[in-house]
């Protein structure tokens, strides 16, 4: 890229972010640092970081999720580095009740549902290794022209939870969420009202043969979604459709074959599999992915299979190779209209208003900060969801040494062991030096496959299959704007860009809390949303694909998003007056190598999504996973192989609840 290029995309413009010094990341203000600066830099300890004036995590952008200093530790425990000495490490002389590994969703409700079973004097200690709590519950937040603008980093919103499971909906509820407001605090209209539309994006390798397509479409069905959120073609009855699709992908500069297949798959009513029962139908598309039964089904051109390959994936987690075409078909990919499908998709609940779904400005990382306030009350002021949103956490309440429960951050489990039937210890990294603490509870609710390496005590059969814990790799990025008139001339909220870096981008969900509310005007700063799923595809089987992707995401610096997402929007928005340099005010990169928790056969080498619940448990790895091991339980995700909020809730109850059955 050259020098030219650079300046007119505004890489050089004094945006926020952090500044980078030899690739290892720097909090301004003497935040934290990574230990290999320690010494030169401030000459401080990371250990104490949290407790040093002025540190807020959500304000830090540049490269967030797993930032560096999170995740190196344990790349060493994982290549053969041990902490099994009791030489190795100090004794702090604390004795727990709990000590949770990970304080993600599932580690923090582990410590409310046990701190609710013993009382408020219970001794807890939260162990975490990113620079927040939370997990992939991240907030992002910037200040601008007199403006907080909040973001989400990872988890998004809570799905439907009208249909949470018992312990889910009883915490969500007891914290003070009333998701029966979904409505109120998501303005549905006002993007429609501004006759703002999704578009699609196709980015050419000839600049000058770019095409942004926008408008009103089929392609979207707004009876019954979200802001952006489609449901399957079918179950939309509008006698425009067809006219809608037609006209939209006639302006696209894919083939006429290409047009008229995709309009045939969102349009027509081809029965693809004819003769065969609905029931078998079903069997049949959950044995193959979406992009087999484009290929191999429908007969699709190359070009059709390019074009759906990363539709939803932002969602799913997954491109369309890797996706059975069951439940691509019931996130909305096309192609199911005339297989007799909308019983079944009504069955399984996919014809509902998603308009239920409970969205915060910052994702689910209000749940997390609802829970960490009520584990230690004096941390952030308020008691409702609503001031939730503008809480100031105060970082050096989270591990003071008169309060009950206890949070210590940049902080890695490095070695979990039993000293007898009734203790567990726990040696933890903070900056240079390792320590260890006694409980008489531990809930590891951290990442399944690198407990074997520091839980080496369990029984074989267990920690090999923690080792075949999978999860998807994914980046999900915050842009802040200046403002946001380029889409507003160009009519559109959204885009899909199949041949983009990033694979989808959506302006910022409307959303108004007391104390708090998104712009609603096309020049009010704005959070920009966009997402890239590292999917090579090519009949990469799956864990390969996520192993390609998590060393992309690790080895791709800050510098190269930036760029990319720069030229990305520049190109997409150029004929809306967009501006990178004026418009581009922020960026943070959430790069998660360990994204999403999926099941995974190993036999088949296919994701859980294909078995649709029907595999035996033996082939359910995340089961013996799972199992509790004397005074050790485990919680998190992945412990049911389902990346949503209220499975990492239940199995944070379902492991504290194995500790007290046990007692």
């Amino acid at each position: 890229m050259s020098i030219k290029k650079d300046g007119k995309l505004g890489m050089h413009s004094d945006i926020t972010r952090r500044d980078f010094l030899n690739g290892a990341s720097i909090a301004l203000g003497g935040a934290l640092i990574t230990p290999a600066l320690q010494a030169s830099s401030l000459n401080t300890s990371i250990s104490h970081a949290q407790n040093t004036p002025g540190y807020y995590p959500p304000t830090r952008s540049g490269m967030r999720g797993s930032h560096p200093g999170s995740f190196e530790l344990g790349h060493l425990i994982r290549d053969g580095k041990r902490w099994d000495s009791p030489n190795d490490s100090t004794d702090t002389g604390e004795m727990f009740d709990l000590v949770v590994v990970g304080g993600g969703i599932s580690g923090l409700a582990a410590a409310y549902f046990f701190q609710k079973e013993h009382g408020p004097d219970a001794r807890i200690l939260i162990i975490e290794n990113h620079d927040d709590f939370g997990g992939h519950a991240k907030r992002n937040e910037f200040h601008y022209k007199d403006h907080t603008l909040i973001d989400l980093g990872g988890a998004e919103y809570l799905e439907n939870p009208r249909s949470y499971p018992k312990h889910a909906k009883a915490l969500t509820e007891d914290l003070g969420i009333d998701t029966s407001q979904s409505q109120e605090v998501f303005n549905h209209k006002l993007y429609s009202s501004l006759d703002l539309r999704g578009g699609i994006f196709f980015q050419s390798d000839d600049p000058s043969k770019d095409k942004l397509v926008a408008g009103k479409s089929g392609l979207y069905n707004s009876k019954y979604q979200s802001a952006y959120v489609s449901l399957p073609a079918e179950l939309e009855n509008s006698v425009g459709v067809a006219k809608d699709v037609r006209a939209f992908i006639d302006q696209t500069p894919l083939s006429k074959e290409t047009r008229d297949e995709i309009n045939e798959l969102f349009s027509g009513e081809t029965d693809y599999l004819p003769g065969i029962p609905v029931d078998d139908k079903i069997i049949k598309l959950r044995s193959l992915s979406y992009t087999e039964f484009l290929k191999d089904i429908v007969g699709a051109t190359q070009e059709t299979l390019e074009f759906f390959h990363m539709w939803r994936t932002s969602y799913m987690g997954i491109a369309l190779d890797l996706a059975p075409a069951l439940s691509a078909m019931s996130y909305g990919l096309p192609g199911s209209k005339g297989l007799g499908l909308i019983e079944y998709f009504k069955r399984h609940g996919y014809q509902r208003d998603h308009r239920e779904d409970f969205h915060f400005p910052d994702g689910n990382a209000s749940v997390a900060r609802l829970i960490v306030r009520r584990l230690i009350p004096e941390t952030a002021p308020g008691n409702t969801m609503h001031d939730i949103i503008t809480a100031h956490f105060d970082y050096s309440k989270l591990d003071r040494p008169e309060s009950p429960v206890k949070i210590r951050l940049n902080s890695t489990a490095v070695h979990v062991q039993h000293k007898n039937e009734k203790t567990v210890e726990v040696t933890y990294v903070e900056g240079q030096s390792a320590s260890r603490v006694q409980a008489r509870n531990c809930v590891m609710a951290c990442y399944h496959a690198i407990v074997p390496h520091i839980c080496p005590e369990l029984p074989e059969t267990q920690k090999e299959a923690l080792r075949k814990t999978i999860r998807t790799p994914l980046v999900s990025i915050s842009v802040l704007l200046d403002n946001w008139t380029a889409f507003n001339n160009l009519g559109i909220k959204s885009a899909y860009c199949p041949t983009s870096f990033a694979s989808d981008i959506r302006l910022g969900y409307p959303l108004k809390f007391h104390g708090y509310q998104s712009a609603t005007k096309p020049e009010q700063p704005i959070m920009l949303h966009m997402y890239r799923i590292p999917a090579p595809g090519g009949g990469i089987i799956a864990r390969e694909q996520f192993r390609l992707g998590r060393h992309e995401l690790l080895t791709m610096p800050f510098e190269t998003f930036e760029r990319n997402l720069r030229e990305q929007l520049s190109r997409m928005l150029k004929d809306g007056g967009f501006d990178p340099i004026r418009d581009i005010q922020g960026i943070t990169v959430n790069r998660w190598p360990h994204g999403y928790a999926v099941g995974y056969n190993y036999e088949e080498e296919k994701i859980g999504y294909f078995s649709d619940g029907e595999w035996p448990d033996e082939k359910r790895l995340w089961l013996i996973g799972r199992k509790k091991h004397g005074r050790i339980a485990f919680a998190n995700s992945d412990a049911n192989a389902s990346a949503m909020n209220e499975t990492a809730i239940e199995q944070a109850y379902r492991a504290t609840r194995d500790l007290m059955n046990s007692s």
